[in-house]
Order: C-alpha cells, then sequence, then structure tokens
C-alpha cells in the first residue's frame, strides 16, 4: 500500500491543503524567525532540529546563516500569515461583522443578497487561498532553503 504523502513526496493537489503539510510548513515559518535569534546563542542547532522535523531536510545552519535568514523569514511570515488571514476571513464571511470589519454587503461582490456574497467570498477568496496558500508555502520554504542550504 503507498502511504498518501511523505514529508518530501508527492501529494494530489486537491488533497494537500487537507494533510499535516501545510501546517507543519506553517509552524516553521512561525518558528523560524526565533530559531534564526536563537543561532547566535546555539550555533544553529534549533534551526537544524526544526528544519528536521518540520521540513523533513537536512539543513546546515551555523550562526551567521541564522542571522542572515532573518531578512527572508521576516516577509515570509507576513506572506503566510495574510495568506491564512485571507483563507479564514473568506470561509467565514459572516464571523467579519463579530470583529468589526463589517459594512454594507449590498454592493459588496456577490451582492445584493448576504448569501450571494458569502457564497462568492467563500468559493472565489476562501477555497482559492486555502488551495492556493499550501503552494505558497512550499515555495516560501524552498527558497529558503536553497539560499541557506551549503
Amino acid at each position: 500500500m503507498k502511504p498518501e504523502m511523505t514529508m518530501t513526496g508527492h501529494v494530489s493537489p486537491w488533497r494537500l491543503p487537507f494533510t499535516a503539510e501545510p501546517w507543519r510548513r506553517t509552524a516553521y515559518v512561525l518558528l523560524a524567525p526565533f530559531a534564526g535569534l536563537a543561532a547566535v546563542a546555539d550555533g544553529g542547532r534549533l534551526q537544524r532540529r526544526l528544519a528536521s522535523a518540520l521540513l523533513g531536510r537536512d539543513v546546515p545552519m551555523r550562526r551567521l546563516r541564522g542571522l542572515l535568514a532573518l531578512p527572508l523569514d521576516l516577509p515570509t511570515l507576513v506572506i503566510t500569515g495574510y495568506a491564512w488571514s485571507i483563507v479564514a476571513l473568506n470561509l467565514a464571511y459572516p464571523a467579519r461583522w463579530l470583529i468589526g470589519m463589517g459594512g454594507s454587503y449590498h454592493d459588496a461582490w456577490g451582492g445584493p443578497t448576504f448569501a450571494g456574497v458569502w457564497a462568492f467570498h467563500a468559493v472565489f477568496g476562501g477555497l482559492t487561498f486555502l488551495y492556493l496558500t499550501p503552494w505558497i508555502l512550499r515555495g516560501l520554504n524552498h527558497a529558503r532553503i536553497r539560499l541557506l542550504g551549503p
């Protein structure tokens, strides 16, 4: 029996958002800036362990590489947070009013009915980014590994 996905293996693009891979990559993006700062003290051991555990890659890290990674880690963190927030805010469109992001839905895309606005945002914003974000994470993490690799 062939496994559905390994850490570095292939998976169907339609199943990718529902696997553990995007969440491991997201965890890596969230922890990488702190590991980069910690690299000054520990010589990059925490970064190596994180990359091995969350990305399934052996990445040689050193003190200097940890600091050099910070200018790449911070924009990656912002992009990842923004992409996942688009998913959450569009799939849970009615919750926008609970956090003060509401407004008139009569002129919103999918309007003039509330059901149309919610359906439009859920399908075109939420589902699109739900499938797009794991690929964005793959690309950002791959670029980081290529730039800071051996």
